[in-house]
């Protein structure tokens, strides 16, 4: 076999990892060290293939198509196979980070600003309960958006329903606003 076979194996296994691993009496005999080698080869396609493991679910480096699966994993189904790269690791790198917060204001903007790549402002009633009305708690959340982003007005609204306390309701304004709001973050940290 040439030094240029297709099955050569990866460099950070050098052959031989695994027939070294025999016995001394063993490796004498070149049928076993022929069988050993089989497996040394698989091995190594499998032991490469785990090493770099972590970064499959790092949304500054997975695939594409990781990005997606990460996405559903979470439960959100936002991403768009025709947005940019870019966006689409930023939405899941919000997510990510929004996660802690979840059923939050600050949940909810840092994952709005990225979904909808622009700014997102969330006036809460203050507290779990806004007031109680015969017994129930109540509340209004008032939700600010420039655009809805990549998204249709009802999924932007689902996806706002999911991530607020279920007993509130909400109200979706898209318009541009002035004051103090939540830019989306064009890193992934």
């Amino acid at each position: 076999m040439s030094g240029s076979d297709a099955t050569a194996v990866s460099p950070s296994y050098p052959p031989g990892w695994l027939v070294g691993q025999l016995p001394v009496g063993m490796r004498d005999d070149d049928l076993l060290v022929s069988f050993m080698t089989i497996f040394e080869r698989l091995g190594a396609t499998l032991r490469a293939g785990a090493d770099g493991i972590e970064h499959l679910v790092d949304p500054t480096v997975t695939t594409p198509t990781m990005l997606d699966a990460i996405g559903r994993w979470l439960s959100y189904d936002v991403l768009d196979e025709r947005l940019e790269v870019d966006h689409r690791r930023r939405i899941i790198a919000a997510i990510g980070r929004s996660l802690p917060w979840r059923g939050t204001r600050r949940g909810l903007e840092t994952l709005l600003a990225a979904v909808t790549d622009g700014w997102a402002q969330v006036d809460d009633p203050g507290r779990v309960g806004g007031g109680e009305v015969d017994g129930r708690v109540t509340g209004v959340v008032l939700v600010r958006v420039a655009s809805t982003g990549h998204l249709q007005r009802h999924e932007l609204e689902t996806l706002i329903r999911d991530e607020i306390p279920a007993h509130l309701d909400f109200r979706l304004v898209i318009a541009p606003l002035g004051g103090t709001m939540l830019r989306a973050r064009r890193d992934t940290a």
